[in-house]
C-alpha cells in the first residue's frame, strides 16, 4: 500500500501536462478565497491534517476522522463591494462521515453602462446589477483501514448576474469533483492527496462552457506530542503545461483551549489564533490576499460541535 500511493503521488506529478486542457482559466472563482479560519491562519498547508467541519473543501479523506456533529460558519467582507459566506456541518454516517457546505461570494450595486456616451458626453447607464456565485458542496470520507483513508467531493456551481439588462445568458451552472486519500504511517505524520476539478464543467446561458484545468495538492503534516505542536506543508500543481509548483507551510501550537498558528503562502505570512471550550471554538486568521482584496482581510470562523 505504501508503494502504491508513492507511486500514484510521483505519476501525478510527472504527467501533469497529460491533464492540460485549453481553457480560459485556471480557478472556480468562488472557490479561491479558501474557507475556515484555522487552516487559512496555518497558510493553507491543510490538506495532511483536514480533521474539522473545513475538510469538505481542504480534503474530503480527512472526513473519516472526524466522529462528532460539527458546524461551522464564517462571513467576509473581501473588498468594499464584494461578500464571502461560508457554512459548514460534518455528521458521522454510513460507517465515515458526511459534510454539507455552502460558500457564496456576491458583488452588488454593479452599474450597467453603454459603450457610448449621451449628448452632454456622460456615460450612458442602464440601472444596477448585482454578482451572485454559488458552491454547494457535499463531501463523503471513510477509513479503509487504521493508516489509509479516502474521500470525495462533489460541488455544484452557479453564477447569475442579477438585473442585467443589455445582455441575456448571464447565467451559469456547472459542477466539479475533487477525491482525495489520507494516510498515517504514524500517529505524528500523516501525508495527504487531493486533486481538485478533476472533472468539471460550467455552461452559460449563452452556450458558453467553462472548465479549469486540475489542481493536484500533496501535504504533509508532523504532530509533536510535546508541546503540542503540528507543523505542515503543502505543494501545489495545476495539471496544465508551463506552470511551476506552488508551496505553502503552516504550524499550530496548541495548549489548553488555546491556538496559536503561522503560515507562508503565495508570497504572503499568514498569522492565527483560536479557543476552544468544550463544544464551542472560535479561530481567528489574519491572511493578505492581494489577488483579492487590497487589504489585508481578517477571518473570523464560529464553530460548534457535539
Amino acid at each position: 500500500m505504501k508503494k502504491l500511493i508513492l507511486v500514484l503521488i510521483t505519476l501525478l506529478f510527472l504527467t501533469s501536462p497529460c491533464f492540460a486542457v485549453g481553457q480560459a482559466g485556471l480557478e472556480i472563482a468562488v472557490l479561491k478565497a479558501g474557507v475556515g479560519a484555522r487552516p487559512l491562519g496555518m497558510g493553507s498547508a491543510f490538506t495532511a491534517i483536514a480533521d474539522n467541519s473545513d475538510s469538505p473543501y481542504w480534503n474530503p479523506a480527512g472526513l473519516s476522522q472526524i466522529k462528532f456533529h460539527e458546524l461551522s460558519t464564517m462571513q467576509t467582507r473581501l473588498s468594499t463591494d464584494t461578500d464571502h459566506y461560508y457554512i459548514s456541518y460534518v455528521q458521522p454516517l454510513f460507517g465515515g462521515s458526511l459534510g454539507i457546505s455552502w460558500i457564496q461570494v456576491g458583488l452588488g450595486d454593479i452599474y450597467e453602462t453603454g459603450p457610448t456616451t449621451e449628448a452632454n458626453n456622460e456615460v450612458q447607464q442602464f440601472g444596477v446589477f448585482s454578482y451572485y456565485s454559488n458552491a454547494y458542496l457535499i463531501g463523503y470520507g471513510q477509513e479503509i483501514n487504521k493508516s489509509l483513508s479516502w474521500g470525495i467531493t462533489g460541488k455544484y456551481l452557479t453564477s447569475d448576474f442579477a438585473g442585467l439588462v443589455t445582455r441575456e445568458g448571464g447565467s451559469a451552472y456547472g459542477y466539479s469533483i475533487t477525491p482525495g486519500i489520507l494516510y498515517k504511517p504514524s500517529k505524528q505524520l500523516s501525508i495527504g492527496l487531493k486533486i481538485d476539478e478533476i472533472v468539471n464543467s460550467q455552461k452559460w446561458g449563452t452556450g458558453t462552457e467553462e472548465r479549469v484545468p486540475p489542481k493536484a495538492r500533496l501535504g504533509i503534516a508532523y504532530k509533536f506530542h510535546n508541546p503540542g505542536l503540528t507543523i505542515s506543508g503543502d505543494v501545489t500543481q495545476i495539471m496544465k503545461e508551463n506552470y511551476v509548483p506552488e508551496a505553502s507551510v503552516g504550524g499550530e501550537w496548541k495548549t489548553d483551549g488555546l491556538s496559536i498558528r503561522m503560515g507562508y503562502t503565495n508570497d504572503a505570512m499568514t498569522a492565527g489564533c483560536g479557543f476552544e471550550d468544550r463544544h464551542i471554538r472560535i479561530d481567528y486568521a489574519y491572511v493578505n490576499q492581494l489577488v483579492l482584496s487590497k487589504e489585508n482581510v481578517h477571518r473570523i470562523s464560529l464553530s460548534g460541535k457535539w
